[in-house]
C-alpha cells in the first residue's frame, strides 16, 4: 500500500473518531436523555438509591446523568431527599476531605436540598449552585436527571477526575469507589438553529413573560428588536399588569407593523395575560384563573379557528404553591375537555381545531401539574370532572422540548444575581395537540450566548434577551398534524383546498393578476370564455377586454373553438389535455352567436 493512501486511510480515521468524540461530548439538556444512550453507563446493584450513572465532558462544561430508583425534587424539599454530589476534581484523596469515608478526596461537595456547593479545596466555605455554574434539567420532580456544570466555575481540575453520588439517609456511595473520568479538552460544535420559519409551518406561535418592564425605556428597546427578528404571528404575555392591551396593540402595530395598515388584535385577562395576535380575536375567556383561553383565526389551511392559551401557573415551591399550581391545571383541563365537548359556558371548537398552550408555568417541585397538561390526568376530580384525552387523536397533547438558538440547554428564565439559591431552569412551556398542529421547529432567544456575527445578521444586541426581561421569548412554528395531514389537493397542484386560490384546475403558481382572490386557471374577468391564464400565458389577449382586436368576435370564439386540433378532440385549450379547463372554456361561450 502506498505511505500516501495509508496515511490518508489514517487521517480520515482519525477525524471520524474525532468528531465522533466531538459529537458524544456535546449533550442538551432538554430532558430527552437520547444522547446519553452512546455513553458508558455504570449500574447500581438491586436495592440501591440508585440506578445508573454516567459522565462526559467538553472543554466548557462537565455532564452528569444520574437515574435514581424514586422520584426526586432534586434541588428541593418537596420529596424531602438526602441526596448528595461529591467532586473529586483532581482524583487525588490527599486533597479535599475524605468525605463519609467514602475514599475521595472531596473538593467540592453538592448538597442538592439545601441548594448549596461546599469548597473543600480552594474555596472559603458555602457557595449557590449558582456559583459552581450548575444547569440541570428537567427543574421539577423525576427519577431522572441531566446535570451539567460550566469547567471554569467548578474549580482546577486535573488530567483526571472522579465523582460519587452519596445518600445520607442510607450512607450510600455510587459508584463505591467513585467513577473515574478524563475531562475532554475537545470543543464541542454547536451549530446554532435557524431562525427563519420552519417547512411547513402555518402559524408561529411565542410565549414571554415581560417582567412587567413594557413601559420601561431601556427594555422596550430590547423587546422591540428581539420581535422584530422572531417576528411572530401569535403571542401569548405574562406578567404585563400594569400595562394595557391598548397599550401594548400600539406598541406592537408600532414594532411589527402588519401589512396593508391592518393593527394587531390584543387581548388581557382579569390578571397579566394577554394574548395579541394578527388574526381576529373570535372571544375570550378570562374565567380559568391565571390561564387566559383565546378563540383566534389562525392560518387558513387549518380550515377552524385555533384554541390558544397564555398561562401564568402559581410560582414557586411549597405545600401550599404545589397545591395551587395543581388546582389551576386542572381546571385548565376542565375547561378544554367541556371545550372539546361542547359543554360548560366556555367555547365550543371545532373538530380538529389547533390547541396551543404555553407561558411560564413555574414548573417546580412535583411533576405533577405538568403530568396533568399533557395527559388530561386531572388531579381532583370531584371537583373538576373526570380525565380524559385531550387531542383529537384519542391520546396525550405534547410538551415540546425546545432549546435556546445558541446554546444546547433548554432553561429559559435565569437570575440576575450569581449568588441566587435558584439555578437557572425551564419555566416556559409550549404544549400542543399534535395531531392537529404539529411542533414544525422552535427555539428559544438568549442573546448572551451569541457570537457577534450572529447578532449582527439578526440586527440584536448581547443584552437583548435579559434588558428585556428575566425570561427569554420560547418560539414554535406550527403546522399540520397527521390527523389533518391529509388535507385534500383535487387538482393535485401541490396546493391544499383550503387555501389554493383555483381548486378545479391545477395551478401550482397561484397566479392571480387582478388580486380578486380566484386564480387565473378559474377566473374569467371579461367573460369571453377564455381564463385569465390563457390569455395571459397562451393566446396574449387582455383578459379584461372581452373583444381584444375589436372585429366583433368575442376572444374565446375566435381563438378556442377555431383553433381546436383535431389530434385531441375536446382540448378547447390547446394543452394537449382534455380537462375542467376546456369544460369551463366552453361553457363560457354558452349563448354566443356567430
Amino acid at each position: 500500500m502506498s505511505p500516501i493512501v495509508s496515511k490518508m486511510k489514517l487521517s480520515v480515521a482519525s477525524l471520524f473518531l474525532l468528531f465522533s468524540s466531538l459529537v458524544l461530548s456535546q449533550i442538551q439538556l432538554d430532558n430527552q436523555f437520547g444522547e446519553w444512550t452512546g455513553i458508558e453507563h455504570v449500574a447500581a446493584s438491586d436495592g440501591s438509591p440508585f440506578v445508573k450513572t454516567a459522565i462526559t465532558s467538553n472543554m466548557d462544561w462537565l455532564y452528569l446523568h444520574i437515574q435514581f430508583t424514586n422520584e426526586v425534587g432534586l434541588d428541593e424539599n418537596i420529596l424531602p431527599n438526602e441526596y448528595f454530589l461529591l467532586l473529586d476534581l483532581d482524583d487525588d484523596v490527599t486533597t479535599g476531605v475524605n468525605y463519609a469515608s467514602q475514599g475521595l478526596g472531596v473538593d467540592l461537595l453538592l448538597n442538592f436540598a439545601s441548594r448549596q456547593a461546599i469548597r473543600y479545596t480552594g474555596g472559603s466555605g458555602v457557595e449557590s449552585l449558582n456559583e459552581v455554574g450548575m444547569r440541570s434539567s428537567p427543574t421539577y420532580s423525576s427519577k431522572e436527571f441531566e446535570i451539567a456544570f460550566k469547567r471554569n466555575m467548578l474549580g482546577e481540575m486535573g488530567e483526571n477526575m472522579r465523582y460519587m453520588w452519596y445518600d445520607g439517609d442510607s450512607q450510600t456511595g455510587f459508584p463505591s469507589d467513585g467513577m473515574a473520568h478524563s475531562p475532554n479538552e475537545s470543543f464541542a460544535p454547536w451549530i446554532p438553529s435557524s431562525i427563519e420559519r420552519s417547512e411547513g409551518t402555518l402559524s408561529r406561535v411565542a410565549f414571554w413573560n415581560m417582567n412587567n418592564r413594557m413601559d420601561e425605556t431601556p427594555a422596550k428597546a430590547a423587546m422591540e428588536r428581539i420581535l422584530q427578528a422572531v417576528s411572530p404571528d401569535i403571542i401569548g404575555l405574562s406578567e404585563v399588569s400594569n400595562v394595557s392591551a391598548n397599550y401594548v396593540r400600539n406598541l406592537l402595530n408600532d414594532w411589527v407593523p402588519l401589512e396593508d395598515g391592518e393593527s394587531w388584535n390584543v387581548v388581557k385577562d382579569d390578571y397579566d395575560l394577554m394574548v395579541a395576535s394578527k388574526g381576529a380575536v373570535l372571544s375570550s375567556h378570562a374565567s380559568v384563573y391565571r390561564q387566559f383561553p383565546v378563540v383566534v383565526e389562525a392560518n387558513s389551511a387549518w380550515q377552524v379557528p385555533m384554541l390558544f392559551t397564555s398561562s401564568h401557573l402559581k410560582c414557586c415551591g411549597g405545600n401550599s404553591n404545589e397545591a395551587q399550581r395543581q388546582s389551576e391545571a386542572d381546571e385548565y383541563m376542565a375547561f378544554l375537555r367541556d371545550a372539546i365537548n361542547g359543554e360548560g359556558n366556555g367555547p365550543v371548537l371545532s373538530p380538529n381545531a389547533p390547541i396551543v398552550y404555553g407561558g411560564d408555568l413555574n414548573m417546580v417541585g412535583l411533576d405533577n401539574p405538568i403530568q396533568t397538561l399533557v395527559t388530561g390526568d386531572i388531579s381532583n376530580e370531584s371537583a373538576n370532572g373526570p380525565d380524559f384525552a385531550p387531542d383529537w387523536d384519542g391520546t396525550s397533547l405534547t410538551e415540546w422540548a425546545v432549546l435556546q438558538s445558541d446554546h444546547p440547554f433548554d432553561y429559559t428564565w435565569t437570575s440576575s444575581s450569581l449568588s441566587s439559591e435558584w439555578i437557572p431552569g425551564k419555566l416556559d412551556y409550549i404544549i400542543t395537540s399534535d395531531a392537529t398542529a404539529d411542533y414544525k421547529g422552535g427555539f428559544v432567544v438568549r442573546t448572551d450566548a451569541m457570537s457577534t456575527a450572529r447578532l449582527s445578521e439578526l440586527g440584536l444586541l448581547s443584552t437583548d434577551a435579559l434588558d428585556a426581561s428575566d425570561h427569554f421569548i420560547v418560539v414554535a412554528d406550527l403546522g399540520l398534524g397527521n390527523l389533518i395531514g391529509f388535507q385534500p389537493d383535487s387538482d393535485s397542484d401541490g396546493i391544499y383546498d383550503a387555501v389554493d386560490n383555483c381548486v378545479a384546475v391545477a395551478n401550482s403558481a397561484q397566479g392571480d393578476f387582478n388580486d380578486d382572490g380566484v386564480g387565473d386557471a378559474c377566473s374569467d374577468s371579461d367573460g369571453d370564455g377564455l381564463s385569465d391564464e390563457l390569455e395571459l400565458n397562451v393566446y396574449n389577449t387582455d383578459p379584461l377586454a372581452s373583444d381584444t382586436n375589436q372585429n366583433g368576435v368575442l376572444d374565446g370564439l375566435e381563438l378556442c373553438l377555431c383553433e381546436s386540433s383535431g389530434n385531441c378532440p375536446g382540448d378547447i385549450t390547446n394543452d394537449l389535455v382534455v380537462s375542467v379547463a376546456d369544460l369551463l372554456a366552453l361553457l363560457g361561450l354558452f349563448g354566443a352567436t356567430c
